[in-house]
């Protein structure tokens, strides 16, 4: 009888829990609303010069009207805090290793790492030393910024999700924006130098040299110049413990931050005018890392109209066009860091330098923790940059990093927004403090041009691939590269330029720009293969080789596996691989599983051959990288497994046959663990949006409001679509400056980072799948009149 004596009691507790339930969903609901960014209406900013139009299109693309460009900034930094504060917060900690505050211990190691760059001081002497005609935009973006949180009804919903207060904007931060993508975009702790250094030191030379070619058959530079691959060497690999672990990702080397770019001169074009495309490959979260504006204002009576992607936390737009010059980038890949090996007196508290030893330096910073007192760290600094790590010996490694110098960071992409033309915008590149990339140029009068914008500087004595020693002062820098001094090309022969993070050019140039991981040339071999293929060019044109997902690299894989792998096979779905290879339709097709299989055969065979040349250099040092130096792998693989020298067969194999059977063996095992029946599979099925607010995998039921539906992505690295899960196009545009009204933009995840904004997620699915978008906005849905508040 008991027992159903409790069943009134258990539908009351049921109930209370329903009701409990409902009312924290209506509160949560009615905190969400009001972090709502303010759309329509009228609005008062203090510091505000003239009114401004603050206009949104049925996308939340913004289009900003302003009477000069300090106000212009105010107001593009009010409408970046209201829908994207989180965002430009999460940029600016992760600089200045802060995100501790936020998190707590979580993020602390982390903060302690990069805490060891000071980027926070560095921005503050920045500002300090900053033309005053820029400090004062920042200033002005700072007080929209702040305007803009505090205008909203509550804070972004996160800080209430991760119980974190948020803190003011300063104009200082907006460098530690510039700082991130440093972080991003190159190394920070010298694991390419210290990775290569280990290989050099601890293989023979030939073997050495094989490792890592000067180049290649994929290599397709600007100017054609070639670097060969080396000759197989006669040297085996070094032998190591069999115990040892092997650490690898099992991923393509192309998905590091990298993207494309190429233009055309107006000769190709039906206008006369020059013609661009850009995608920039970056991992990709909710919101996206862009925001779509245009801004119009005067400047000493002229007309000013900027249409493109804004960077929140900076008052830049980073890449788009000004109706008579348009710009893009792809990370460069360049050398612009330098790990020196210290020399020690006998105390070691003091190393050698040309002008004898000298005492090391000891800056301190608070580590602020959420819900913990403080922590105190000590940097231990030279006059060359921080100590941020040991060889396998325990000497001191330093850090030298163009981001360290007053060079690494300013504002002058801002006067890419009044050039006119492709001359002007190269010399404006040279001076631009942001991570080294290639900047394409397009413009009206038909013109194209490629330089490297952001700083050079010049080594002298040494190869700044490896640790180098500069205590004696016959190695070091010599400064920086001045604007006449920069590789450029301007108007080719052929009309056509691009670069796809390999190496963009040889000779004396390539000199100047160094090597600091250069992706295979695969992806810029096949855009150049196809500008090369045709004699006139329109914006759907460019768009189709954006989205070209050809497995031109992977066919002689296939064929490969066809022709001596699989015939050779005992495995009992061998027959069955081979048919679905002769019916493949050499493209990274969603519905394809031909090309999973030839993609994850690869990988696995890469990894098993390599595996004796890891062991030993994660026995010489743990922080060995494999990821930072593995892209010129590709060449050597691609010879050993095709010439089969027995004298280079890993550790535990008697022949090659033995080996690519094992790796057939074990690519299909490791499929069927991961993802089930492999059978069943296909490229889509593995290679799908992952794309979700950085929250959302630590919030439950966050990710039904804000990440993006799992879609199957086509694509893959080694092609113009570069695509998988969260990395590939952060933004697709094609542009013919003056002729906007035809240009193209595409861009992922979601203009805004609330969820119910009503253009949330808009335009997300046009990019998915390739579907042309204009660039320039549409209707005007939303309209809010922001005016000066002169109390």
């Amino acid at each position: 009888m008991s027992r159903f004596r409790t069943l009134p009691a258990i539908k009351l507790v049921i109930a209370a829990l329903f009701a409990l339930a409902v009312i924290l969903s209506i509160s949560a609901f009615v905190l969400l609303r009001a972090s709502l960014p303010q759309l329509e209406g009228q609005l008062s900013l203090k510091g505000l010069g003239q009114s401004v139009s603050l206009n949104r299109d049925r996308n939340g693309m913004a289009v900003i009207d302003a009477d000069n460009r300090r106000d212009l900034a105010m107001a593009t930094g009010f409408v970046h805090a209201q829908e994207r504060f989180f965002q430009m917060d999460l940029l600016r900690r992760n600089a200045a290793g802060e995100l501790s505050f936020l998190f707590g211990r979580a993020a602390l190691e982390r903060d302690r790492e990069i805490g060891l760059h000071r980027f926070r001081q560095r921005a503050r002497e920045r500002l300090n030393t900053m033309p005053a005609k820029d400090k004062a935009l920042l200033d002005a973006y700072a007080d929209g910024v702040n305007q803009g949180i505090r205008a909203l009804s509550a804070k972004p919903f996160e800080y209430y999700l991760i119980q974190a207060e948020l803190q003011p904007w300063q104009a200082q931060d907006t460098l530690l924006v510039l700082f991130s993508m440093y972080l991003d975009l190159q190394y920070h702790d010298g694991r390419r130098d210290l990775s290569l250094d280990l290989i050099k030191r601890y293989l023979p030379a030939p073997l050495y040299n094989f490792l890592h070619p000067a180049g290649s058959h994929w290599d397709a530079p600007v100017d054609n110049s070639v670097r060969a691959a080396s000759k197989i060497p006669p040297t085996s690999w070094p032998k190591v413990a069999a115990t040892a672990n092997v650490l690898t990702d099992g991923e393509s080397e192309d998905l590091l931050p990298g993207s494309n770019n190429w233009a055309v001169g107006g000769q190709l074009t039906p206008y006369g005018s020059a013609m661009l495309a850009n995608d920039m490959h970056l991992g990709i979260r909710v919101p996206n890392i862009w925001y779509r504006l245009q801004l119009n204002w005067q400047d000493h009576s002229s007309t000013h109209q900027v249409t493109g992607l804004s960077l929140p936390g900076t008052p830049l737009v980073v890449v788009g066009t000004n109706t008579r010059l348009a710009w893009g980038f792809t990370n460069s890949y360049g050398d612009w860091s330098d790990l020196i090996r210290l020399k020690l007196d006998e105390t070691g508290e003091r190393y050698l330098t040309p002008q004898g030893y000298t005492s090391f330096s000891y800056p301190t910073r608070n580590i602020e923790i959420k819900g913990e007192q403080p922590e105190k760290q000590r940097i231990k600094e030279t006059i060359w940059g921080p100590v941020i790590g040991e060889d396998e010996n325990g000497r001191p490694l330093v850090y030298r990093w163009v981001a360290h110098d007053p060079q690494g960071a300013n504002l002058n992409l801002l006067a890419m927004e009044a050039a006119t033309d492709v001359e002007q915008g190269v010399a404006i590149a040279a001076s631009v403090g942001i991570p080294a990339q290639n900047i394409m140029l397009a413009d009206a009068q038909g013109n194209i041009g490629w330089t490297i914008a952001g700083p050079m500087p010049i080594r002298f004595g040494f190869d700044g691939r490896y640790i180098s020693d500069w205590s004696d002062g016959s190695m070091g820098w010599a400064g920086y590269r001045q604007g006449a001094d920069y590789p450029t090309m301007i108007n080719p022969q052929n009309q056509r330029l691009w670069t796809a993070n390999s190496r963009v050019i040889g000779g004396k140039d390539y000199d100047k720009i160094g090597d600091g991981g250069y992706a295979l040339g695969a992806r810029a071999q096949q855009i150049r293969d196809q500008l090369l293929a045709k004699t006139t060019f329109t914006e759907d044109d460019f768009l189709a080789i954006q989205m070209d997902n050809r497995a031109l690299f992977l066919s002689p894989w296939r064929d490969l596996m066809l022709t001596q792998i699989l015939p050779e096979s005992s495995h009992p779905q061998a027959s069955v691989i081979s048919q679905l290879l002769n019916n493949w339709s050499a493209r990274a097709d969603s519905e394809s599983l031909a090309y999973l299989l030839v993609r994850q055969f690869r990988l696995t065979l890469r990894d098993t051959v390599y595996q004796d040349l890891l062991r030993l250099m994660q026995e010489k040092h743990p922080d060995f990288s494999y990821r930072a130096i593995r892209n010129q792998l590709e060449i050597p693989l691609w010879q050993l497994v095709t010439e089969q020298p027995t004298h280079l067969l890993p550790e535990g194999f008697d022949s090659w046959a033995s080996l690519f059977e094992l790796t057939l063996k074990k690519m299909l095992q490791n499929l069927t663990k991961e993802y089930g029946n492999w059978q069943e599979l296909s490229w889509g099925k593995v290679n799908q949006v992952q794309i979700k607010h950085p929250l959302s995998d630590f919030v439950p039921l966050l990710g039904i409001l804000t990440d993006m539906p799992q879609r199957p992505l086509a694509g893959d690295s080694f092609m113009p679509n570069v695509s998988r899960h969260d990395f590939g196009a952060s933004q697709r545009l094609v542009v013919s400056p003056g002729q906007e009204q035809h240009a193209i933009l595409n861009m992922p995840s979601s203009q805004s980072g609330h969820p119910l904004t009503p253009y949330f997620n808009h335009g997300h699915e046009a990019w998915r799948t390739g579907e042309p978008t204009p660039l320039l906005p549409g209707r005007i849905d939303y309209r809010l009149k922001l005016t000066p508040d002169n109390d």
